[in-house]
């Protein structure tokens, strides 16, 4: 149950980081084709852009963390035995988990230092472009618990690649 929990809510993550990647293409587009074909600018083109893309990345990072996408280096890992391969996977899950936590912290806190200071054409606080960080790695801290959970958890576990399946 737990899976299809964290299955669905990854999924929507993705969903919604799909949707941003194709509004950022519209925005780009719409740009180009306005400025070098109608010779008219679009002037918040930019902001929208600057807004679009952390959302898109940060997001991503929660598909990335679930399907174990991310960078790292398994040859010391895979050389131990299972039990050994499953602390190691633990440890290396609660170092992303306080990393995530501190990401959580560190980008609240300068969000909320530019929260009075607006983006000049839209005219909304730029605490959008850096409350991206704060969700998403609010997100990646909860998908973070919940794998640990799953490791501690489960009594049968294939090994395949350095990785607990």
């Amino acid at each position: 149950m737990l899976d299809k929990i964290t299955s669905r809510f990854v999924k929507l993550t993705e969903i919604i980081a799909i949707l941003l990647m194709v509004l950022l293409t519209l925005v780009v587009f719409a740009e180009v084709l306005s400025r070098y074909v109608f010779n008219y600018p679009i002037s918040f083109s930019t902001e929208l852009t600057q807004l679009f893309f952390p959302w898109m990345i940060f997001l991503g990072t929660v598909a990335v963390t679930k399907n174990e996408d991310h960078l790292k280096i398994t040859v010391l890992q895979e050389k131990m035995g299972r039990g050994v391969q499953l602390v190691m996977q633990i440890f290396g899950k609660a170092v992303m988990l306080i990393f995530s936590i501190y990401m959580v912290y560190a980008s609240y806190l300068l969000a909320q230092a530019v929260r009075m200071q607006p983006l000049p054409m839209l005219q909304i606080s730029k605490s959008w472009l850096y409350i991206s960080v704060t969700v998403s790695f609010t997100f990646v801290a909860i998908l973070l618990v919940l794998q640990i959970i799953l490791l501690i958890t489960r009594k049968n576990v294939e090994m395949k690649g350095g990785e607990v399946q």
